[in-house]
């Protein structure tokens, strides 16, 4: 298991009235995640924030399911835990498009997402949009993220020269999320050495500061006052955009894998149905997570008794248990009816494994 100290701060800057930047630190899962928003007036803070909440809450739930193969999409080439960060970022990216779709003063907004992932000996990177991720490793800071701008696809296909472009392709981003209903994050897995050092930030810093100053800075300075030194400086540097900066040491590895903080389980109890009768459905909305017991479990989908506002069209994140044996299977599905008591999901993109497990569990109710 990495052992780390982390810290993250997010600052306006001088020239805008308000900061459209998320952050993210949640060391009991390892997840340090910075999130760029746009869209103007507050539809960039939105879509920020519900990338880095969804993509949080999702990965805890994969986290602690019991057969995280069963993912949609899952990537053979891939981890489990890669696996777990892209499907968890392509959630977040369903989840702020329908909001997006569904707030007219929300259309067209979207956000970069940058997330580092400590695993048990490795380290697994993502990114969509603009804002870096850097490893400070033996004095020397390289960038591990992928830079979606049209400047930047330009640069690798003809970094000796070819077509020359203005600077207002800087920022032109070429992938956000939000702004479609699937998005395809850039992921690379890493070794893991004591004294790496990991920098995500928005480009209100890396459009102030070279790779090399940061790589100095987080090297002399603790993690929280590297933080306070980099922003200051971009504020120094005219502090044109909101500036966020996490910044992650790595003090050493140690045997054990870590338990996620949310990697529990609704207790068996007096008031617990059985297994013989019903499942235990945990699901997602936009607002927050829920759990209920289901009798009404089909193979193509599931019946579930609500009084939450869940409308017709929406999409679901679900993980389906056995409470007699834990038992579980993890879908997406959509919402295809409401009726007074709840409403009516149809499963979606399901893979010969769910299949199976979900013909188990109909047929031991």
């Amino acid at each position: 298991m990495i052992i780390a100290a982390s810290a993250g701060q997010t600052n306006v800057g001088k020239k805008r009235k308000g900061n459209e930047d998320s952050y993210l630190i949640d060391e009991a899962l390892g997840l340090y995640v910075v999130a760029d928003g746009m869209g103007g007036r507050k539809a960039g803070e939105v879509a920020s924030r519900l990338v880095v909440e969804t993509l949080q809450r999702t990965l805890r739930k994969l986290a602690a399911a019991d057969n995280p193969a069963q993912m949609v999409g899952f990537d053979r080439n891939l981890s489990t835990e890669a696996n777990q960060l892209v499907y968890s970022i392509r959630r977040a990216n369903l989840k702020t498009f329908d909001y997006a779709q569904n707030d007219e003063s929300c259309k067209g907004m979207g956000s970069t997402v940058s997330a580092v992932f400590f695993c048990d000996d490795q380290i697994v990177v993502s990114n969509v949009g603009d804002s870096p991720i850097f490893r400070v490793r033996a004095g020397a800071t390289e960038t591990v993220s992928t830079i979606h701008t049209v400047m930047a696809e330009q640069e690798s296909i003809a970094p000796e020269g070819g077509l020359k472009l203005g600077q207002q392709y800087l920022h032109m981003i070429t992938r956000a999320m939000g702004i479609s209903e699937t998005v395809n994050p850039d992921t690379r897995e890493l070794d893991c050495q004591t004294g790496d050092i990991y920098v995500i930030c928005s480009d209100g810093l890396s459009d102030k500061a070279f790779p090399e100053e940061i790589g100095e800075i987080v090297q002399r300075e603790g993690p929280d006052a590297a933080c306070t030194e980099l922003i200051q400086m971009a504020n120094d540097r005219g502090g044109d955009d909101n500036i966020t900066v996490v910044v992650i040491r790595v003090d050493g590895m140690e045997e054990g894998r870590k338990t996620p903080a949310t990697q529990q389980r609704s207790g068996k109890g007096a008031d617990t149905p059985t297994a013989a009768s019903h499942v235990l459905v945990e699901y997602d909305t936009e607002d927050a997570s829920y759990s209920t017991y289901s009798r009404n479990l089909r193979i193509d989908g599931i019946f579930l008794e609500t009084s939450e506002p869940i409308s017709a069209g929406e999409s679901l994140m679900m993980t389906i248990t056995d409470p007699s044996d834990d038992a579980s299977v993890m879908v997406s599905g959509v919402v295809v009816g409401r009726k007074p008591k709840g409403i009516d999901i149809t499963f979606e993109d399901l893979t010969a494994d769910q299949l199976e497990t979900l013909k188990a569990l109909v047929r031991k109710l």
